[in-house]
């Protein structure tokens, strides 16, 4: 008969082998699978040979507004080929995602090189009261997100060190850190570059569905700074009352001499520091002086702040006079055409947004008494092609009679304050790494500023890489109507089973996290996702932006058990200089309590802001609807 004192501990060792044994079955799976990049190049093969087959073959799905059926383009052609050769260049570089995600890590460079982003860290934790330690190592890791990889660099070493230095065991600072930096990489309460990067991959899919759709780079940004909270408490619970008295029985026996220790700051890199925050905080203080006047020139021409790109246009419409009104219908349309021209016009100006510009037809129609659906269909058609400055005469009915009126489109871009966003991230960032750089010694000269930005960009290599055949790929997608075709049937059949809303955005939480298990990069994933999730979810009414946070939630919850993460070994080495038979199964296991917590709480958090009505962003929405 088994000794029963032995049962938790045999127990405890089957359930860690089986953990072992799952994570060594991902590890295989994922080395098996070719580098991101490569997969773009066999998918851009595959949708070239996929085009060909398709396009032979006869589909009965069709897409909201338009009379034809969907049908497949072949790619294989001589004609495609010249087209394909002609455009590669002009595809790369106008890869929405390439520039914004450049100018913002320039900023980021300089700041990070200069010693400002790892002063500012080291003060917020050093600062901290032993009680609160926990929760302020995630914040901090949480807000690292901003500095790109400089999380797993810093603050996850600096979390052992500090657990370490108060009596508490390293490991589950080492822990704490990694499940805030890793696994609630998509919560944060400041932008940073994965914004406006995956914000471009979801644009390049809501394209194949309304091509005037634009997603803003903060359209999640709300959703993510209330994340954070909730990563920050589920985290600090986790971390005090889960994971490390579990560690009450792991000796911390790595060599004293080797542990990291929490160097103190110099008085010079305090005062740099010190004014770096000055600088941001006068920064902040001139941006909001400068955006608050109703007449400031970062707000679009109708006063408003948030709108993104060219989603406002305003339109000048010009319609004949009451009396001439009156005396419609008494002759032909020559001479209504005459009275509009010979008598004064009456100005109605009318805003809106321009992917529901037919809007403003059914509001002049109704002004006009007119009860035409043609009419009204023949005035929307003209009102879509209308081009700047050129105006358009349409005829709309008031009884019995015809009034003629012109229409203008006169586009209005979007705030500047809203397409600056990336600008500002990169100058508050490049302004305190500046004067942190100077004042602490750091920086010498401008060649040192300089050479910061350099080696920022040299780490950009590899996404250089990604980028061109990941354009490449979603090119192809998009041109040969494919992505269309398979958004139109996953759609048709999730309406078909009648799954509820929530079920669908549920689904694409949970795919997104067991795709992360083999495809560590956010952008490489959501450049494959994308283009297939984004339009689908839209033909169900349920908006890019909504979709967008959905992937988010799951792509950041299973960062910490994956040993796909490319900083997954890093972190086994931070746990060995306390530990030294710390192995993939160690940290998998001490990190599984966090990623399984995140994911389902996380998932449920956002279907209850999604009731709630709690906006995710900056311009945008839960719900989407089919431009008529």
């Amino acid at each position: 008969m088994s000794d029963p004192k032995e049962s938790p501990k045999t127990n405890a060792a089957s359930s860690k082998s089986l953990i072992v044994r799952f994570l060594d079955f991902i590890e295989w799976m994922g080395n098996k699978l070719p580098d991101p990049a490569v997969l773009f190049l066999v998918g851009l093969f595959a949708v070239w040979g996929m085009s060909a087959i398709f396009s032979t073959m006869t589909f009965t799905e069709t897409m909201p507004g338009a009379s034809e059926p969907i049908k497949v383009v072949n790619l294989i052609s001589l004609e495609k080929g010249a087209d394909f050769l002609s455009r590669m260049v002009e595809i790369f570089v106008g890869f929405h995602p390439l520039g914004v995600v450049l100018v913002a890590l320039l900023g980021v460079g300089v700041a990070e090189k200069s010693g400002f982003i790892n002063a500012v860290l080291k003060t917020m934790l050093i600062a901290t009261p032993k009680s609160l330690l926990t929760p302020m190592l995630i914040l901090v890791a949480v807000v690292s997100h901003t500095a790109a990889d400089a999380g797993y660099v810093l603050v996850i070493p600096i979390g052992g060190v500090m657990f370490y230095a108060a009596g508490r065991h390293p490991l589950a600072g080492i822990a704490a850190a990694f499940a805030g930096v890793s696994g609630g990489f998509s919560a944060n309460f400041i932008p940073s570059g994965i914004d406006p990067l995956l914000a471009g991959f979801t644009q390049a899919g809501a394209e194949q569905v309304d091509s005037a759709y634009a997603v803003n780079p903060l359209c999640n940004i709300y959703f993510t700074a209330a994340s954070s909270i909730l990563i920050v408490l589920i985290g600090w619970f986790l971390t005090d009352w889960v994971i490390e008295p579990r560690l009450k029985n792991t000796p911390v026996d790595g060599n004293p001499d080797d542990m990291p220790t929490l160097d103190d700051l110099s008085d010079a890199e305090v005062i740099g520091m010190k004014c770096g925050m000055l600088s941001v905080l006068v920064g902040a203080i001139l941006l909001v002086l400068w955006a608050f006047p109703q007449n400031s020139t970062l707000r679009d021409s109708l006063g408003q702040l948030d709108s993104y790109k060219n989603t406002e246009v305003q339109y000048g419409i010009e319609f004949m006079n009451s009396d001439a009104e009156a005396n419609a219908g008494e002759g032909d349309a020559s001479e209504m055409d005459e009275d509009l021209s010979s008598r004064p016009p009456k100005i109605v100006s009318v805003a809106g947004p321009a992917k529901t510009a037919h809007l403003l037809i059914d509001d002049l129609v109704t002004k006009v008494g007119s009860t035409s659906v043609a009419t009204i269909r023949e005035a929307r058609d003209a009102f879509e092609n209308l081009k700047p400055d050129v105006p358009v005469v349409v005829a709309v009915k008031r009884g019995e009679s015809e009034i003629y009126a012109a229409f203008e489109a006169k586009p209005v871009p979007g705030a500047p304050m809203m397409n600056a966003i990336v600008p500002i991230i990169f100058l508050f960032f490049l302004i305190p790494g500046l004067v942190h750089g100077y004042v602490s010694g750091r920086f010498g000269n401008h060649r040192d500023v300089v050479k910061g930005m350099s080696q920022t960009m040299e780490t950009m290599g590899y996404y250089l890489v990604l980028v061109f055949f990941a354009a490449l790929f979603i090119d192809a997608f998009n041109t040969s109507h494919i992505g269309k075709l398979i958004a139109l049937k996953g759609a048709n059949f999730i309406k078909e089973s009648e799954l509820p809303a929530a079920v669908t955005i549920m689904g694409i939480i949970f795919l997104s996290a067991a795709v992360n298990l083999l495809v560590g990069s956010a952008s490489a994933k959501w450049a494959m996702l994308a283009p297939i999730f984004v339009p689908m979810l839209m033909l169900l009414g349920i908006s890019p932006e909504m979709t967008q946070a959905a992937y988010r939630v799951g792509d950041s919850t299973t960062n910490i058990i994956t040993p796909m993460m490319p900083y997954f070994p890093l972190v086994v080495v931070f746990c060995q200089k306390y530990v030294k038979s710390t192995g993939i199964g160690t940290v998998a296991a001490m990190m599984l309590p966090f990623s399984i917590t995140f994911l389902v709480t996380w998932a449920i958090f956002l279907l209850i802001y999604w009731q709630i009505g709690v906006p995710l962003g900056v311009d945008s929405s839960y719900t989407f609807s089919m431009p008529t």
